[in-house]
């Protein structure tokens, strides 16, 4: 090791630990690093003092991977991985707006329904007191609307609905968003809104349908297959998840669901996400690309 001087040691690791996924995680995030043997332990540096939460939080979901690992977080170099709202803001922008939206498409639905129709796949208008009349996506598209491509997935209706999602989306997209990137998330969002949105829409018709639960199945899709074509510790998904959420999309496909609450759930926006976030995480697992 030399020039320590001008390196950050962050960590200890025991002598057997295999940590190859840990510095591809380092190399996909661009942190500069140094692993060295000094004793009978693994020493890890880190370039970039700037950078050190950011490699604490690898570390973290490495280790996450491996229950009972033993490290050595040596005094006052490693911090954990919060760092106020700021910080998190600065991280994961990404995340932060589609929240935001999130939480504005359900303040308009619930409060200010006369508005909502902005974020609405195809225009409405108000017929009395309690009926909606649906333009055509085609006709809002043929007069340069294509934002209603992918602001449906912002609609969300009632608190339970948005809470729900908005902890699925942190759960799903903030490691993506923390390892690839800002433009790697909103790439994938995007994609997979406007197929959800589209697949919805041809589907069932002009209806009033929302929420990011198709983007949500995308995203899971995506870090499954990723992960399995290209093993990589932060886009390991917790233990039953996928099961849990394959589970969940069939007892909604059988109508259950629809007789306990108001309204129709969105299924064609829930297969064609998970669908289209499976054949996104197979293409950049394949050729192992990482950023975007």
């Amino acid at each position: 090791m030399t020039d320590s001087s001008f390196w950050q040691r962050l960590a200890e690791f025991p002598p057997g630990m295999d940590l190859e996924l840990l510095r591809q995680e380092f190399i996909v995030a661009g942190i500069g690093h140094r692993l060295a043997t000094v004793g009978h332990r693994q020493v890890l540096w880190v370039e970039d003092p700037a950078r050190l939460a950011e490699a604490t939080t690898l570390i973290n979901q490495f280790l996450a991977t491996r229950p009972g690992s033993q490290i050595r977080r040596l005094p006052g170099q490693m911090p954990g991985p919060g760092g106020g709202f700021y910080r998190q803001l600065k991280r994961t922008p990404v995340l932060f707006i589609c929240l935001f939206l999130s939480t504005l498409g359900a303040v308009l639905v619930n409060w200010q329904f006369e508005l909502a129709h902005y974020f609405t796949f195809q225009d409405f208008q108000l017929v009395g007191s309690h009926a909606v009349q649906f333009d055509t996506a085609w006709e809002n598209f043929d007069q340069g609307q294509y934002w209603r491509l992918i602001t449906p997935i912002f609609i969300h209706f009632g608190i339970f609905h948005l809470a729900f999602n908005g902890l699925w989306l942190w759960v799903f997209g903030r490691p993506i968003e923390l390892v690839y990137g800002s433009r790697h998330l909103l790439m994938l969002i995007l994609m997979i809104g406007v197929s959800s949105n589209l697949c919805q829409y041809l589907w069932e018709g002009p209806s009033l349908f929302g929420g990011l639960s198709g983007v949500l199945y995308g995203l899971l899709g995506y870090r499954w297959v990723r992960y399995k074509l290209a093993p990589t510790p932060a886009m390991m998904l917790p233990p039953g998840i996928v099961g849990f959420m394959l589970i969940w999309l069939v007892i909604c496909m059988t109508g259950l669901v629809d007789l306990l609450m108001q309204g129709n759930i969105a299924n064609a926006a829930h297969a064609s996400g998970l669908v289209t976030g499976l054949a996104i995480g197979g293409l950049f697992g394949h050729t192992g690309s990482h950023r975007s």
